[in-house]
């Protein structure tokens, strides 16, 4: 069986965050940092799971006025970026937006957790009905940014 810790004892995930000054404090174990937001996520293997972050509560005074994303979870050693937002057509704007955050962010302030990123793809996982069309206009643009759209994320990815 691999054993996804370092000689520290901390997971690659839990150390990418901790080597991030503006999140290191927000580390949670398991899927804690999610809140009342923990359904929306399901994990195959529990033991894979690395950790979570609140970016967004975190990262709230430092950035008060930008868009910004809300949780990176840890997962068989890759990190996945997920917010939880209601899915209407006129909230894409705003997941551009904060997507668009995250990336810079990464690029700038978390490049220990950008190189843990499983894949091109931001998460949004929608509170209640999903209400944007797939073939919308709306629809196109996510797809153009790399935001998947869900009601869950179940990982692993099938």
């Amino acid at each position: 069986m691999q054993n996804n810790k370092k000689n520290s004892g901390m997971t690659k995930f839990e150390s990418a965050v901790r080597n991030t000054p503006d999140i290191a404090a927000g580390y949670k174990k398991g899927i804690q940092a999610f809140g009342a937001n923990s359904s929306c996520v399901q994990v195959d293997d529990t033991r894979k799971l690395e950790g979570s972050v609140d970016i967004d509560k975190c990262t709230r005074d430092i950035y008060p006025d930008k868009s910004r994303w809300d949780y990176a979870l840890g997962y068989d050693e890759k990190a996945y970026f997920i917010e939880v937002h209601p899915a209407s057509t006129s909230d894409v704007a705003t997941m551009i937006a904060k997507s668009k955050w995250l990336k810079e962010w990464l690029k700038e302030k978390a490049k220990d957790l950008e190189v843990l990123k499983a894949n091109d793809n931001y998460y949004w996982l929608a509170t209640g009905k999903i209400k944007i069309l797939p073939k919308s206009r709306q629809y196109r643009m996510l797809m153009e940014n790399k935001i998947l759209l869900r009601s869950k994320l179940k990982l692993p990815l099938e």
